[in-house]
C-alpha cells in the first residue's frame, strides 16, 4: 500500500540560497528525476486524497551499462519484482519506462527503496521538470535543504534529528511526492521523499547513502556502481 500523507498543518518553506532550474522533460523516452511515475498502466478508481503516483528520485546507469532508475519501495508494495513500471499521466495512456528490478529488505518498511531498470533505449537527463539532479551530496547531511515531488514541488527547509537510514525535516513534502530527490549543493542527491512522522512531527526523508550501501550489499549486479547522469 502506498504510503499516504495525513497533514495536521502545511509548513512553507522558500527556495533561500537554492537556485533551482526549471527545464522541461517530458518528451516521449525521455526519464529524469522528478517525474511522476506508476505501476498501473491504466487509470484505478481511487478513494479521495489516496495518490496513485510516486516520484522519480533520480536516474543513472550501473557498471554493467543497464540505465537506472531510483525511487521508494513503498510505491509499489502491491507489484512484484520484475513488473513494469510507467510514465504516470492522469487519464491515459501511460508509457513504460521500465521494470522493477529489486527493492529494499523489508520493501518499504525496510530501508524504503526501490531499483528500476530502465529501456535500454530510454534517453535520461539530469534536467527534470523542476529540479536538476547531477551529482551525489554527503552521506550524512546536514542543514538546509531542498525537495522536489511531483506531487507538491520544490519545498524546503532545515533538518531536525537523524539516524543511520533516516533524517527528518520541516522541508514540506506530500502525496505524490513519495521517492523524489532531496538536494543540497543546488543539484546533489543526499536523499529521497518517505513521508510524515506523527510522533516527530517531521517530514521523512531516506539518507541517498543508504540506499547505494542496501545496492552494494545485495547479490544483484543489477544498479552497482550507480552512478547519477550528468548531461
Amino acid at each position: 500500500m502506498r504510503r499516504l500523507y495525513g497533514f495536521l498543518a502545511c509548513l512553507t518553506a522558500t527556495l533561500g540560497a537554492f537556485l533551482i532550474n526549471t527545464p522541461a522533460a517530458s518528451a516521449t523516452g525521455v526519464v529524469s528525476n522528478g517525474i511522476p511515475w506508476t505501476d498501473d498502466l491504466n487509470p484505478v478508481p481511487h478513494p479521495p486524497g489516496v495518490i496513485e503516483f510516486c516520484t522519480m528520485g533520480v536516474v543513472g546507469s550501473d557498471s554493467l551499462g543497464n540505465k537506472i532508475g531510483i525511487s521508494a519501495a513503498h510505491c509499489v508494495d502491491d507489484a512484484p519484482d520484475g513488473a513494469p513500471v510507467y510514465r504516470y499521466t492522469p487519464t491515459g495512456p501511460r508509457e513504460h519506462i521500465g521494470n522493477i528490478a529489486y527493492r529494499s529488505p523489508g520493501g518499504g518498511t525496510g530501508v524504503d527503496w526501490v531499483v528500476i531498470r530502465l529501456n535500454a533505449d530510454a534517453v535520461l537527463t539530469s534536467d527534470g521538470p523542476s529540479a536538476r539532479v547531477d551529482g551525489i551530496g554527503a552521506s550524512d547531511p546536514v542543514g538546509p535543504h531542498c525537495k522536489d515531488g511531483a506531487g507538491t514541488g520544490i519545498h524546503c527547509g532545515s533538518i531536525t534529528s537523524q539516524n543511520t537510514t533516516r533524517f527528518y525535516s520541516n522541508a514540506q513534502s506530500g502525496g505524490g511526492d513519495s521517492g523524489g530527490p532531496v538536494l543540497q549543493n543546488n543539484t546533489e542527491i543526499v536523499g529521497m521523499v518517505r513521508g510524515f512522522d506523527p510522533v516527530l512531527f517531521a517530514f521523512e526523508y531516506i539518507k541517498f547513502a543508504a540506499v547505494l550501501d542496501g545496492i552494494s550489499a545485495q547479490p544483484n549486479p543489477i544498479g552497482k556502481g550507480f552512478v547519477v547522469t550528468n548531461n
